[in-house]
């Protein structure tokens, strides 16, 4: 087996490398510093297909394999690790699982924005109560008046991305009948689905945001319910298992 990175993805790492030396390093400090979020940062990032470097190209993204990202997220946080978690969360925690759990229609609707940067995403799965234990979650998803969709209602903590978010894939409780994990769905929620209701205090990655949300009453059709109903669990924990390679190239 040859472990010898290949020249596609010598070529991605060594964009991601400059890219970063040019744009990122020297304000890093700064952007620390001042807490200050670099939105602009992305929408280059993204010119480069870097938001979407493992997506296909069907789907705006770059078309190169997880290393090729991986690679990418090194860079990146070789820089600035703040940086390095905005893109992480954006596409490890929303795109891949849209792509993975999605239907044709959600894949081809949601993930083009994502992969071009027009969105970034954010994943709403942690509660006050429910940070190691998910399945205690108490945001609640209940049938709308026709029945042909939900009415969202909680309040989600420690979310990254959250207040700059065009998309938010969030997990609320569909079965209150159920415990636990069983009544668990996910649906992919707009930025305007959500209202920040804080930014977090950190001790580092302060070029990155990590805000408080609720959700007050919002409305969604079943065309945002990700995977099956009372599956919201399983889409979590395979993100979270793919996602812990990101944060490990960080």
């Amino acid at each position: 087996m040859d472990f010898e990175l290949s020249p596609e993805q010598r070529e991605i790492q060594t964009l991601a490398r400059d890219f970063g030396a040019e744009k990122i390093e020297p304000h890093a400090a700064e952007w620390d510093r001042e807490h200050r979020f670099p939105r602009e940062l992305f929408g280059e990032l993204a010119a480069l297909g870097l938001m979407g470097v493992c997506v296909p190209e069907e789907y705006g993204g770059a078309g190169a394999d997880f290393l090729s990202y991986v690679l990418v997220l090194e860079e990146l946080s070789r820089a600035d690790a703040g940086v390095g978690v905005t893109v992480a969360v954006h596409t490890s925690a929303v795109t891949l699982p849209i792509l993975t759990f999605g239907t044709d229609e959600q894949r081809s609707r949601f993930v083009p924005p994502l992969a071009r940067g027009e969105h970034l995403g954010a994943f709403a799965l942690t509660e006050a109560e429910a940070g190691s234990d998910a399945g205690a979650l108490r945001t609640r998803a209940e049938p709308d008046g026709d029945g042909d969709g939900w009415r969202i209602t909680g309040a989600k903590q420690w979310i990254t991305n959250a207040r700059y978010a065009g998309t938010v894939l969030l997990f609320a409780r569909t079965d209150p009948e159920t415990p636990g994990a069983g009544g668990v769905s996910a649906f992919i929620l707009d930025g305007d689905h959500v209202r920040v209701t804080r930014d977090e205090e950190k001790l580092g990655l302060n070029s990155s945001v990590t805000n408080d949300v609720v959700v007050e009453g919002a409305t969604v059709g079943r065309d945002r319910l990700l995977h099956d109903e009372g599956k919201g669990f399983r889409v979590a924990m395979t993100t979270l298992d793919g996602g812990r390679i990101g944060i490990a190239a960080q």
